[in-house]
């Protein structure tokens, strides 16, 4: 069994811990790093972490496709903290092995090597064997988590979901029972079970002041005749990279999709900042003062991951005593670098009689067309002489 897969010098990924093997994983990390490993879980299932000497974190986010976005720079803020101290490695999983660990690394190696997180994902994808992502992912990878490295602003005005909108169900009900759901990091926000659409008619939730923030899910399921519930779809989005009145979704943009009509969507409606209604002002500038301090410890969290990561390079650049490859490399360049003089002095002479012999050229030209202007000229004299003589 391959218990780890190396990521960068001192960050590792590893399969989640089944019961049946996690003696054996625990046995060798313990004999192998002792008090010099530390795992971060990001899956929704805890283990016995005695058997890693309680060198594990927890990060638990059910029903989340993506880690929240500041927990994903705090722990990336701990990892890079940790892999500092001279010897240590930080191991990294989630449930699947895929997305969330595919996520937090490609934040991590985009810090450390300050690569586009889109290269980033590339590479950690390809490692992980990450082959078919999340659209959700996808999303959080190429819009929101690029708007981050770009240091765009983020939104910091209050969010008000006014509706939920969607035009069809899938293809296999005839009648649609949904339960749906929105939820954030703490608590379900809203829940609605109550409608039975038919088929070619509008879903519409109306969710009257609710008051969204940061990482939100929004899921659907569809409630059988006997109770049973069938996943339709789900996704999520991050406030702070809300900047107009609503957000389209077609059924190819949803995580966990039915298969819908080619025409299918769902419209996100929600207001912004002082667009809000049924709020005091005192209320309206509270939670956009909220919105802007989450912001601010976004925007802090971030510049300081990157500090630390200069700090990780620095310390990799002395431990692999780079800099004397470089100035060995120097000496050792040095007949190269002799060898392309030689070369650029032999392309400049070769010029230099290329444009001497274009001058001759020119030369030789012109002075034909004065002797030829010269004889012309005699010419004409001459028959002017004749011309005398006959008259």
């Amino acid at each position: 069994m391959k218990t780890l897969q190396q990521i960068t010098d001192n960050v590792f990924w590893m399969p989640f811990p089944k019961q049946e093997y996690i003696q054996q994983v625990s046995q060798y990390l313990n004999k192998k790093y002792g008090h010099h490993y530390y795992i971060w879980n990001l899956s929704e299932h805890d283990y016995e972490r005695e058997l890693f000497q309680n060198q594990v974190s927890m990060h638990s986010y059910i029903g989340f496709a993506c880690p929240p976005l500041y927990e994903l720079l705090l722990i990336c803020k701990c990892i890079l903290e940790w892999v500092q101290h001279k010897g240590n490695i930080a191991i990294v999983h989630c449930q699947q092995n895929k997305g969330r660990s595919a996520i937090l690394l490609t934040i991590f190696w985009t810090f450390v090597f300050q690569t586009s997180i889109q290269e980033s994902f590339y590479i950690i994808a390809k490692a992980l064997g990450l082959t078919s992502p999340l659209k959700s992912q996808l999303m959080y990878i190429h819009k929101y988590l690029s708007h981050l490295f770009s240091n765009e602003e983020l939104n910091t005005q209050t969010i008000k979901v006014k509706s939920v909108i969607l035009s069809g169900i899938p293809k296999q009900f005839q009648n649609f029972k949904p339960l749906f759901q929105i939820l954030d990091r703490k608590a379900l926000l809203y829940e609605e079970k109550n409608q039975i659409i038919e088929k070619n008619h509008q879903c519409i939730f109306i969710l009257p002041n609710l008051q969204i923030s940061n990482d939100i899910v929004f899921r659907c399921k569809h409630i059988t005749p006997q109770d049973e519930l069938i996943h339709i779809f789900r996704f999520q989005i991050h406030t702070g990279f809300l900047f107009k009145n609503f957000i389209r979704f077609k059924g190819s943009d949803l995580d966990l999709q039915q298969q819908f009509d080619d025409d299918f969507y769902i419209d996100l409606v929600y207001l912004r900042g002082n667009e809000t209604n049924n709020l005091f002002d005192s209320d309206k500038l509270n939670q956009d003062q909220k919105s802007y301090e989450g912001y601010q410890m976004i925007k802090q969290l971030l510049n300081t991951c990157q500090i630390m990561s200069l700090n990780i390079k620095l310390q990799l650049f002395e431990e692999n005593d780079i800099l004397t490859q470089i100035q060995e490399q120097k000496y050792v360049s040095k007949p190269i670098e002799l060898e392309q003089e030689v070369e650029q002095n032999q392309r400049k002479n070769s010029q230099q009689e290329k444009e001497n012999q274009y001058v001759g050229q020119i030369e030789n030209k012109a002075q034909e067309v004065y002797e030829k202007e010269n004889d012309q000229d005699q010419n004409q004299k001459e028959n002017k002489d004749d011309d005398e003589i006959i008259i």
